[in-house]
């Protein structure tokens, strides 16, 4: 079961996450949630039917000292990486990585998505390898005492983490790359993915947005991917239903949203019968800013943003298992809404939730409190209130615990290297803990909480008991 689509360094989510989820291509320009490089830890000191949504209160902060939840064991951890490596002391090969190849600097490990099963974590990850980004999927132990590496080969351009759905003892995985033409998508399958891990390549996916979020889940036996791509000048998402038993077989994309406005961003969570797909859709372009007097300074008036993105929504629909739309689009934002970034999640009852935040302020700036949307079995909404504190600049993640998957987890960075987690309910409250200050939390387990740390260059992984 899915953890969490994309891990950021927790340092970097609150000090930068605005701007960087501002900086998306104009209309819906296609959020990538894509993690930047890891930094030192902090010091401790249509067919569519709408939901329209009341404004909630921002939550207010809890008060009193943090009441510890969770307990370490500091001397158990995994890393990714090497830690203090120096730019140029890896040996290159005698061509050195292609012009075009953009490599995280300093040679750091960016995290992938996260996946409890197995008596363990698996995650997916970029790391440099001779000057050059390398994907990997990696294996830990549940108390991260021990793991394993799989290297997936060199990839090329601006590369994300690859995408993966275990199937069985194998992987079916989905690497980010690029080619003469631009984006595209490399299918593979890691046959004993714990034991030998032979990887083999089938089918590639060209025309890819580099800038979009793209989905794997295996349902049965096939997997279903989506992505997004540019046609006509238009953006829009695909799904391709793969057979992990023939990855040459030839590929038939399908359009999963509707011609008109941009629509990227695609997540998938499994259901029962088939998928749910939550997409991003743009209403209408970027505003530009007005161009001030020289003399005017740079002061911007109190409804005035360095950057428009524009208005847009966030849309929930069925898929059946072979990946076609059983229902219509589902608005779960309200009216001029402007989701910045959001994470989607399966519940225990059959249905969904959305945690997203809404944000249209200056880069850098704190900003709008989180959402959470239940998207119940039979296509209606409910709004659930948050607690604690819902502020801040952080992406949210949603996690379901794989022991019980009627537990699902919604984090998210908070101030001062503290992050927020609560279990999702019908009244969710969002606390720090010190155990997992300055970390991120990106998988959970019968009560274990898979941590990530940047350490230099590498990422580090350990785990925490928690109670709720």
């Amino acid at each position: 079961m899915r953890a969490r689509r994309f891990w950021v360094s927790a340092t970097i989510r609150r000090s930068i996450g605005v701007t960087l989820l501002a900086l998306c291509s104009a209309g819906l320009a296609a959020c990538k949630k894509k993690p930047p490089a890891p930094a030192p830890e902090p010091q401790l000191d249509d067919e569519t039917v709408a939901l329209t949504l009341d404004p909630a209160p921002s939550a207010a902060p809890s008060a009193g000292p943090v009441v510890s939840r969770c307990r370490e064991d500091s001397s158990k951890s995994f890393l990714i990486g090497e830690v203090g490596k120096a730019r140029g002391t890896e040996e290159e090969d005698d061509a050195g990585p292609d012009e075009d190849d953009e490599v995280p600097a300093p040679f750091s490990v960016e995290l992938g998505e996260v996946r409890a099963e197995n008596g363990g974590f698996t995650l997916s990850a970029l790391r440099s390898l001779k000057g050059q980004a390398h994907a990997l999927l990696a294996l830990v132990a549940d108390e991260a005492k021990s793991g394993k590496l799989v290297d997936l080969g060199a990839v090329h351009g601006d590369p994300d983490p690859p995408a993966f759905a275990l199937h069985g003892a194998d992987a079916v995985v989905a690497a980010s790359d690029t080619d003469a033409g631009g984006g595209m998508l490399r299918l593979g399958l890691v046959r004993d993915l714990a034991g030998g891990a032979e990887i083999s390549w089938g089918q590639e996916i060209t025309g890819v947005r580099r800038d979009s979020t793209f989905a794997l889940e295996v349902s049965g036996d096939h997997a279903l991917l989506t992505y997004a791509a540019e046609v006509s000048g238009k953006i829009r998402v695909y799904g391709v239903l793969v057979d992990p038993a023939n990855l040459k077989a030839k590929l038939a994309p399908e359009a999963l949203s509707a011609p008109g406005a941009d629509v990227d961003s695609p997540r998938l969570a499994l259901r029962k019968g088939g998928y749910w797909l939550a997409v991003a859709r743009s209403l209408d372009a970027p505003k530009p800013q007005k161009k001030k007097a020289a003399d005017a300074g740079n002061d911007l008036g109190e409804d005035d943003s360095l950057l428009d993105i524009g208005t847009r929504r966030i849309e929930v629909q069925k898929l059946d298992e072979k990946g076609k739309s059983i229902s219509s689009a589902l608005v779960v934002t309200a009216p001029g809404a402007r989701p910045m970034t959001f994470e989607l999640a399966a519940a225990g009852d059959g249905g969904a939730y959305i945690a997203f935040r809404a944000d249209d302020s200056t880069p850098g700036a704190d900003g709008s409190a989180l959402e959470l949307v239940h998207v119940k079995p039979d296509g209606t909404f409910q709004k659930l209130p948050l607690d604690g504190d819902a502020n801040g600049t952080g992406t949210p993640s949603l996690l379901v615990d794989v022991a019980d998957p009627s537990k699902v987890w919604l984090t998210a960075a908070g101030e001062n290297g503290a992050t927020w987690f609560g279990r999702v309910g019908d009244k969710t409250t969002l606390a720090a803990d010190g155990a997992v200050r300055g970390a991120d939390v990106i998988a959970i387990r019968g009560g274990q909480f898979l941590l990530a740390r940047s350490k230099s260059t590498a990422a580090e992984l350990s785990v925490v008991q928690c109670h709720e």
